[in-house]
């Protein structure tokens, strides 16, 4: 914790000003802290659960938010328990074109820890749509879910990630990080430039971004492998 961290802590303490000062009081203990975040009231964010979840093996006690962004965007955050946050947040991207909440920090980088066992808020999204992680029918003839998908969902998670750990914890996050790799490393690229005031450090590992390029590799290998289809019909016609 800096210097000026605890200087502003010191202040609210001693001057018990905490409207004056800007420090907010958190919500309080354990698991009533963390069911009261269900319901509520933030914009375009609605937290359907919100459970405190004792420890068992290695994974420390922690409050578990699960919600929707807008209509579509599915998101989950692991809260640490008030005196073992460690003041960050830690994003982690998802793999293929997701479909389910994902949290690659939590499950591709667990050499160093993962992140509720160091003491990090951290959250996973599904990127605004339900379907497998190589299947993209979701995406047709819909620009909100393709959008949501490519950069928004990503951007609107640590949004209400950071608002829901500011009620919790009473205060906002020190650092925020983003972690990803394949699709993960595309969505740090993504985040990178067009919302660099999100994270102050991104790990974009194997970034996989031009997805033109990839899924006409994906029809050229198809082809190749399986040239007709079940009925005997070529898979790939000469007008198309």
């Amino acid at each position: 914790m800096s210097r000026r961290i605890h200087i502003v802590l010191l202040i609210c303490a001693a001057a018990n000003l905490a409207v004056v000062t800007g420090c907010r009081e958190p919500f309080g203990e354990s698991s009533d802290a963390c069911s009261d975040l269900t319901g509520l009231p933030l914009i375009d964010l609605f937290i359907s659960s919100s459970q405190r979840l004792p420890a068992s093996g290695e994974v420390p006690a922690h409050c578990r938010v699960k919600g929707v962004i807008e209509t579509e965007i599915q998101f989950e955050l692991l809260l640490p328990e008030p005196d073992e946050w460690n003041g960050r947040f830690l994003m982690g991207g998802g793999g293929g074109f997701v479909g389910t909440v994902q949290n690659q920090a939590r499950t591709l980088y667990s050499h160093g820890g993962r992140p509720l066992q160091r003491g990090y808020a951290t959250v996973g999204t599904d990127t605004g749509h339900v379907g497998g992680g190589i299947e993209a029918s979701w995406a047709l003839n819909n620009p909100t879910r393709q959008m949501n998908w490519g950069y928004r969902a990503v951007h609107l998670t640590t949004e209400a990630a950071k608002s829901i750990i500011a009620e919790y914890y009473g205060r906002a996050t020190d650092y925020s990080y983003f972690v990803g790799c394949s699709r993960g490393g595309g969505q740090a690229m993504m985040e990178s430039q067009r919302y660099p005031d999100d994270f102050d450090g991104i790990v974009a590992a194997a970034p996989a971004y031009n997805w033109t390029a990839f899924t006409t590799g994906f029809l050229q290998a198809q082809q190749a492998m399986f040239p007709n289809g079940e009925g005997g019909d070529p898979v790939v016609r000469e007008e198309t």
